[in-house]
């Protein structure tokens, strides 16, 4: 006799909620934004392209699909916490390998000078830089980041994706009161004097966690969601306004709390921000935008040297120089969503296939009992 393991606590009676191709799109708005935020240095036009808030979008976001992940889970806790991080290895470590390689090879090997302007001048502070060996291996296992700055998330993404099945194992033990309780002592851990981007951040993936259940409370009528959705996009856009008078722990907050908000939205009321998640663009960009935030710096500075060694120089040289960095903004996008589309297909598709092919699920699907 075969017996199918149970999934979730009360399965029985609801159902999970799913992912939509709108919260897809929604990631790549937010790659877009941290792409933009790395080409513009005006802090009023960093209002739209808010790197700092899409980066919470991305912790609160995660923290929703993987609780979803969770939730559809079956076996102990022990067997679903090691295929859920089985499978979060697999998804993220192969494409950051590649492109923490090909950082390497290219700032110590391209022999390219910094220009004024050019690309993110990311030359200024990588050429008097030496990297140990040790510093180098350290890259290569989350623990530094010198070689390609932004993924110091990346960090904090692993650090969420272990402490994850932990807080959905204890939260099936728990009440609502329980929920709210654990995710305010969550908070006040990050209102801790002292850096730790992972202390600061960890209570964002719980919080997206928490909104698959928060969905399952009374609908409200579509002009409410469309109204709290404008609320919390202006609140997202403009928190980091907050951190010269309250500091930059409240910001996060604002930023996560309004995150919540947008993809609560999304999901109960079907808001697509104007139209812009359902674009194809928007698809597309949400598809690959991991390998677009782990690639883009070094795009960007690949294409601002090629764009300053090409007859275009002359075009931009001319123009304005808020226009000349738009200008080279939308002639770098297409290079950074070609090379974060190849990066996709040739590295995240296959590992991601190799994880699910190879994991430990197949055996733990079903137990035998006599």
């Amino acid at each position: 006799m075969v017996e199918q393991l149970p999934v979730t606590a009360g399965s029985q009676q609801r159902t999970t909620p799913k992912f939509s191709v709108k919260l897809e799109a929604l990631r790549g708005v937010a790659a877009l934004m941290v792409v933009g935020c790395h080409s513009f240095q005006d802090p009023w036009t960093r209002i739209l392209f808010n790197g700092g808030a899409a980066v919470t979008l991305f912790f609160v976001l995660s923290g929703y699909v993987l609780g979803l992940s969770l939730r559809r889970g079956v076996g102990t806790m022990l067997q679903q916490s090691c295929l859920f991080l089985w499978h979060r290895v697999f998804r993220i470590y192969p494409a950051y390998f590649i492109t923490t390689l090909a950082f390497w090879i290219y700032w110590h090997y391209w022999q390219w000078h910094p220009f004024g302007g050019g690309g993110v001048d990311s030359h200024l502070y990588f050429e008097n830089m030496q990297l140990s060996h040790l510093r180098i291996i350290k890259n290569f296992l989350f623990l530094d980041q010198s070689i390609n700055p932004v993924t110091w998330s990346l960090k904090v993404e692993m650090a969420g994706s272990i402490a994850l099945p932990l807080l959905h194992f204890l939260s099936r033990k728990l009440r609502r009161r329980g929920w709210i309780l654990l995710f305010v002592a969550m908070v006040l851990l990050g209102f801790v004097p002292g850096d730790g981007n992972t202390r600061r951040s960890l209570y964002m993936f719980y919080l997206g966690y928490l909104i698959a259940d928060i969905e399952r409370l009374p609908k409200f009528a579509d002009r409410v969601y469309s109204m709290i959705t404008c609320i919390a996009v202006v609140l997202f856009l403009t928190a980091h306004f907050l951190r010269a008078s309250c500091g930059m722990p409240f910001e996060l907050l604002v930023e996560a709390v309004s995150a919540a908000g947008i993809i609560l939205c999304i999901q109960a009321g079907g808001g697509s921000l104007g139209g812009i998640l359902n674009h194809p663009w928007s698809h597309f960009a949400g598809r690959v935008s991991y390998s677009v935030f782990l690639s883009h710096w070094m795009t960007l500075d690949v294409a601002g040297q090629l764009l300053y060694r090409s007859p275009l120089q002359g075009i931009i040289q001319h123009c304005p120089v808020y226009l000349s960095i738009w200008l080279k903004f939308l002639v770098s996008l297409p290079l950074v969503l070609l090379v974060a589309a190849a990066l996709y297909h040739w590295i995240e598709v296959p590992f991601i296939k190799l994880g699910r092919k190879h994991g430990p699920a197949a055996r733990w699907r079903t137990v035998k009992t006599p």
